[in-house]
């Protein structure tokens, strides 16, 4: 059971059901909104969680303090009321954060006492999943080139991923962030740790996942899960850099083994790095999911 606001519990795999109840019945678009990420990100975010009016209050308890949106139906204006009394005790800027559009649509669009502020860095992209399987057309036609000269260049294997091939993936994970330094990068750091909670907890979690072996190695990696009913997301997706063509090798094998009964596919956001958000847009999403900070009006 989760304590009644304004306590606050840590999450853990204990309650999974519970959360994946709430978030069944009140579904939010955005990819954070998911037991998954909450619980892989929950070390490094420090995620806790409450009940208030028979919503789900979801608290970031890192400097700074922020919440995400109520999950629920139930007396919404006063639950954004308590929370904002809240947060004002915890912090000088109290905000909520990752709150997708549907919900400023059907509880904010009139509402004088809150600002809502566009949030583009952490727009989800998505995907019609057929076309990055296929990649027809000129608009992937640097796709299929590079998907075309890997196959050419190299003998590779692509494994669905299971309990037995943990090991692998874990050693593949220290590999890759040795390469890259993410010990001097925090968001690479937090990332890691995340990718070490859903590796461990495969099982419990009941996510997908898939690998690439070149030469006997695993050389990519990809993990992500149902959502939505026909949506996939992804939540990680690493792969060599100085091997050509396998980040697109490995998000087409991936789709096509694990993903081809879904209609769309969520690869996340880019969080304002430009580099990622060039490759996200090469792949011509098929829509965004808009997300947005809220603040409420001084002297409200």
């Amino acid at each position: 059971m989760l304590p009644q606001f304004p306590e606050f519990k840590d999450l853990d795999l204990s309650d999974q059901a519970t959360f994946n109840d709430f978030l069944s019945k009140f579904p939010l678009e955005a990819s954070e909104y998911t037991f998954t990420n909450l619980f892989a990100f929950s070390m490094a975010y420090n995620f806790r969680f409450s009940m208030l009016h028979n919503n789900l209050i979801i608290l970031k308890d890192t400097a700074p303090v922020s919440m995400f949106c109520p999950v629920g139906h139930s007396g919404i204006s006063n639950t954004l009321d308590e929370t904002f009394g809240y947060l004002k005790k915890r912090t000088e800027l109290p905000y909520l954060e990752r709150v997708p559009e549907s919900f400023v649509r059907a509880y904010l669009r009139d509402d004088e006492n809150y600002i809502a502020e566009e949030d583009r860095d952490n727009f989800d992209y998505v995907y019609n999943v057929k076309d990055l399987i296929a990649l027809k057309g000129k608009k992937f036609h640097d796709k299929k080139n590079k998907v075309n000269k890997f196959k050419s260049a190299y003998q590779y294997e692509y494994l669905t991923l299971t309990p037995g091939l943990i090991g692998e993936c874990l050693a593949y994970e220290d590999y890759w962030c040795e390469v890259r330094d993410c010990e001097k990068e925090p968001g690479l750091e937090k990332e890691q740790c995340a990718v070490y909670r859903m590796l461990i907890n495969f099982g419990p979690l009941g996510i997908k996942g898939g690998l690439i072996r070149i030469n006997g190695k695993v050389a990519a990696l990809t993990i992500g899960e149902k959502f939505l009913g026909d949506t996939m997301i992804i939540h990680v997706e690493k792969a060599n850099s100085d091997i050509h063509g396998l980040y697109q090798v490995i998000n087409q094998e991936f789709l096509m083994h694990e993903a081809s009964d879904c209609e769309f596919v969520n690869r996340e956001q880019d969080l304002g790095n430009p580099g990622l958000r060039r490759a996200k847009m090469s792949y011509n999403p098929a829509r965004f999911v808009k997300k947005y900070k809220i603040r409420q009006i001084a002297n409200r």
